[in-house]
């Protein structure tokens, strides 16, 4: 199975340098980490087309609300360059799988948990909008529009009084800066000088609305100018800009700096959830914007730094689809969680919490 459909490699942009110019083939130690990052942008973009393909099919096997991450995987992957599994945090809106697996979650643990079984993230209670791992620091998708952005400053307050040097990435839509709970998190974290760090995904659209009906500040890095922190646009297609800019947030939160708010510009390919047509968008736009899509821009660069062959591409491909079938299965295959159970989980009755 092809990582990107045909439309996505019809309109990729085509590397010039297929192979190094000297003709030689890649040294396999010399830019393992890029390749890396790549295949794991190629495995968020399998696994969240696989999950349109198991939601849409019949028999549908995934329940409730759905939202995709195709097409803003350089942002996820980015942070997780700079992610620290022992001391950092992220929290998260509801389009949470792409930085789940950025962290290092199994496919199949995620798509246990799309399809409610017991050995999913969240024990296949939670589903497509509570990916968690708090193992890592991944503190989960929540459904609540901005309901997430106080929780990421209480994180980063957490960490500031106990001087652990770790921050939390707090993600949220375009749409959720319009919360209440935006102008709150982010006046208070910069009152205290909280290693937080607030990273918007906008991918141009509050669900169906576009920032021009919805923000009266169209240039949404403006719209943190009045809490004395740093705020900008950043090329959210760009894995190594994201990673070059999000990692001046990551030293000035380190630091003890205070926190930052970044834009990261992007598109998403699929609707805000499944029952969106995307009637909002024209094809000259969707095909305008598959060519800055992360992955094959991406791709392209590691091709012209000789970093990258076409027979390391296929077998990536390969072994993804491999991956990601084998994981469907499994998931599949998994019990759902027994009757008793439905009661658990439900309160945390002593601090800190001790799971069972």
């Amino acid at each position: 199975m092809a990582v990107a459909n045909e439309l996505e490699r019809k309109f990729a942009p085509k590397p010039t340098v297929a192979t190094p110019a000297n003709g030689s083939s890649v040294d396999p130690q010399r830019g393992a980490e890029e390749r890396r990052r790549l295949r794991t942008m190629m495995l968020i973009r399998s696994f969240e087309e696989m999950t349109y393909r198991e939601y849409t099919k019949p028999g549908q096997k995934i329940g409730g609300f759905c939202h995709l991450y195709s097409g803003q995987e350089a942002i996820a992957v980015g942070t997780s360059a700079l992610f620290d599994k022992k001391r950092d945090y992220l929290i998260n809106g509801y389009r949470c799988h792409g930085h789940s697996l950025a962290l290092g979650m199994d496919p199949r643990v995620g798509f246990a948990e799309l399809f409610g079984k017991a050995t999913g993230c969240s024990k296949g209670k939670g589903g497509s909008m509570h990916f968690f791992d708090a193992s890592v620091g991944n503190n989960g998708g929540h459904g609540i529009v901005g309901g997430q952005l106080p929780l990421g400053a209480g994180m980063a307050f957490a960490q500031w009084y106990k001087k652990t040097g770790g921050v939390t990435f707090t993600f949220m839509g375009d749409g959720a800066i319009n919360q209440g709970t935006h102008n709150e998190a982010l006046n208070l974290a910069s009152l205290y000088k909280l290693p937080c760090i607030f990273v918007v995904e906008n991918n141009g659209v509050a669900m169906g609305t576009q920032i021009e009906r919805h923000s009266a500040e169209k240039d949404l890095a403006e719209r943190g100018c009045g809490y004395n922190m740093p705020h900008r646009n950043v090329d959210g297609n760009d894995i190594d800009t994201v990673i070059a800019e999000f990692g001046k947030a990551v030293e000035r939160g380190r630091a003890g700096e205070g926190p930052s708010y970044l834009v990261a510009n992007t598109y998403r390919f699929r609707g805000h959830s499944m029952s969106d047509a995307m009637k909002y968008r024209t094809k000259d736009e969707m095909e305008q914007a598959k060519l800055r899509d992360p992955i094959s821009l991406y791709e392209v660069r590691l091709r012209e730094k000789g970093l990258l062959t076409e027979a390391q591409i296929e077998q990536m491909q390969e072994e993804i689809s491999a991956e990601i079938n084998s994981a469907v299965q499994q998931a599949d295959a998994d019990p759902h969680p027994p009757l008793e159970d439905r009661f658990e989980d439900i309160l945390a009755e002593k601090y800190p919490y001790q799971p069972k």
